[in-house]
Parts: C-alpha cells; structure tokens; sequence
C-alpha cells in the first residue's frame, strides 16, 4: 500500500489534489493508493508523529506559518523515505525545493496529465530501491538501503546507521546480513566490523573513510589498497553515469 499526504491551506485546492489522487487511483489501481489531507504544516507534522510519515507527500509551498519547504526539511529529517512533490503558483522556489531533492515541482494551474506523470515518475523510483526488513525490540523497520550510512557489528548485534541520525540495532547472523546487503550499489566491506555504504563516504582521508554524518570509519592497514580502488571505482562510474 502507497500512502500519499497533501498539506494545502486553501480548501479549494485540497479538494482539486483529492480529486486528481482519485482521479489517478481509478487508472492506476495497480499502486494501492491510500491518501490524507491537511489544511497545515502543524497538523500534518503531528500525524506523521503519531502514525508514521507518508510515502509521498503533496506540498504547497506558500502557507501561512510554515512554507512548504520549511515543512519538506522537517519530513526529511523525520524520514529519508518521503518523496516531496511540490505544488505551487509560485516558479519562485524551485532553486529552494530542488536543494532539498525535492522529487518534483509542479507550478498551478497543472493538468491530470501532468499530476498522473510525476506520480508515475516518483513511484518508478520508489519501485527500484533496494528495501531493507530489519526486526528491532518487537517492531519491524522498512528502510532504503540507499539511507543506510554503515552498519557496525557489536558483538552480536548489528547496528544500522542511518541517514536520518537513527540508530537500529538488530540481532542478525553475519551470512544473512551480509546476503542480504552485499552486492548491492556502493556496499561494500570495510574490515569486519563494517559494511559501509560509499554512497555516503564525504572522502577517504588514508586511514579512515569520512561518513556524510562526520563518523570516521577506521580502514585496516591491510585493506587500505583495496578499499582505495573501491572507493575510486565507484565514484568513476557515478560520474560516467
């Protein structure tokens, strides 16, 4: 199941945004839609508190209170795993929308085609991460592998670092959590007490890999080489990419 959340302050356009998630419902049952709205940023942010933050969230961007993009950061910061679209009348804020990897910003007055295209090029996306199951004190976690930093062996558990400054620490066997990790984009061993994510590495200073969070992740001596050519493999095959 998909959940969509829209934050809109004028009453007019949330009806305009249910009728076009309706409208794109109908066509595309196949997705599992279920969606809220939200007259502010306030209202939407506690519910997200309470019940867990949307899949994707609709923003208008010009609210009283709080923009559009102030509450984007406060999703983010929250879950890594919302996709932002922004609706707005105003072009003014897109250099702002997209610093936060807005996933797509759509300008008012739009069409149902154009809603239906960013939704469909958002869910592909969604579609082609690589998701993570982790079972932490009784609840089970549904992450990104993408917002994973690294994961830390500590004794018998395992500690996933992510993105969002959360710490998940699992029971897990070696083999099982490096099956069902390794091998994919940017994982990658790092002596045996990490699996970091080179997506996230800021720069390898010799000795210690620089994480995006300012965690040093220490380098064996003996896997200083080989970790050099990882990191450098993978940073030029982003760029030819």
């Amino acid at each position: 199941m998909l959940k969509i959340s829209v934050c809109d302050d004028e009453a007019e356009e949330r009806q305009k945004i249910a009728d076009n998630l309706r409208a794109y419902t109908a066509a595309h049952g196949e997705h599992g839609v279920e969606f809220d709205v939200y007259p502010s940023a306030i209202e939407m942010l506690e519910a997200f508190e309470r019940s867990g933050a949307a899949d994707i969230a609709l923003l208008d961007i010009c609210m009283p209170g709080m923009l559009g993009t102030e509450l984007a950061r406060d999703i983010l910061r929250f879950s890594k795993n919302t996709d932002i679209i922004f609706l707005t009348t105003s072009p003014d804020y897109a250099v702002d929308a997209f610093s936060i990897h807005a996933a797509d910003y759509i300008c008012k007055p739009y069409t149902q085609e154009q809603f239906n295209a960013a939704l469909e090029r958002v869910i592909a996306r969604r579609e082609q991460r690589t998701w993570v199951l982790l079972r932490c004190e009784g609840e089970l976690h549904r992450i990104a592998l993408e917002d994973i930093l690294y994961i830390e062996t500590k004794d018998k558990r395992r500690v996933f670092s992510l993105a969002s400054g959360r710490k998940l620490s699992v029971w897990s066997l070696p083999a099982k959590l490096q099956e069902s990790v390794m091998g994919k984009k940017g994982m990658t061993m790092c002596g045996s007490s990490f699996i970091v994510n080179l997506n996230h590495v800021r720069c390898f200073s010799g000795t210690d890999l620089v994480m995006d969070d300012g965690t040093l992740i220490p380098v064996p001596r003996r896997c200083r080489a080989e970790m050099k050519q990882a990191y450098f493999d993978f940073y030029l095959n982003e760029a030819r990419n």
